[in-house]
């Protein structure tokens, strides 16, 4: 699990110098060159960081379960598995069949949402998830989750609508210090998460 949130650190660090792009400019005036696309990417590539880090740590959890590293999880048990994956194991070895499944299954999903993070989270470990964080962040579960939930919310703005309000037809406004916020969120709640269930 430690390279899964290695690679979380990594991308984090990415968005940061990819943040700074529009921190270095200081245009004096933004009609030179709208830097907010640069803003409204660092918030899509954020999500996606924590998105990665919840599909890499289910499928290692689940693999170290599969291989009996870890105990099984209610969910875990109840997971279906293809006719493809017993067919696979006649192919190769059974850990990269069952990971070959566990990608195909998991892959179109998305690990965003609160209760979408701890359905994952849920299939390698028994942790009282929210509560936990809410106790090492130091703060209520709503507060945690409605703020996430507005990161999200902000991506999908961004990813499905080009950041366009509807009514009026023009681009939201976007600044460094809503970039700054989600990013240091997402990174202690990442981190959070990985120390929960390493």
């Amino acid at each position: 699990m430690n390279n899964v949130f290695n690679q979380f650190q990594t991308n984090i660090e990415e968005i940061k110098k990819t943040h700074l792009i529009t921190k270095s400019l200081h245009l004096p005036n933004p009609s030179i060159i709208d830097t907010s696309n640069v803003l409204r990417s660092c918030i899509v590539l954020t999500v996606s960081a924590l998105d990665h880090l919840i599909h890499e740590l289910t499928i290692v959890g689940m693999k170290e379960i599969f291989n009996g590293i870890r105990p099984t999880t209610p969910r875990y048990d109840k997971q279906q598995i293809s006719l493809a994956f017993f067919h696979g194991i006649s192919h190769s070895p059974p850990l990269i069949s069952f990971e070959t499944e566990l990608r195909e299954k998991l892959g179109w999903q998305t690990f965003q949402r609160p209760n979408k993070i701890k359905e994952a989270i849920s299939l390698f470990h028994p942790v009282q998830l929210w509560q936990q964080i809410a106790i090492v962040l130091g703060d209520s579960e709503t507060n945690i989750k409605n703020q996430l939930n507005l990161i999200i919310d902000r991506r999908n703005m961004i990813a499905h609508e080009a950041d366009i309000e509807p009514i009026y037809k023009t681009k939201r406004n976007i600044t460094d210090y809503d970039v700054e916020v989600s990013i240091e969120f997402i990174e202690k709640l990442g981190d959070c998460i990985y120390n929960l269930v390493k």
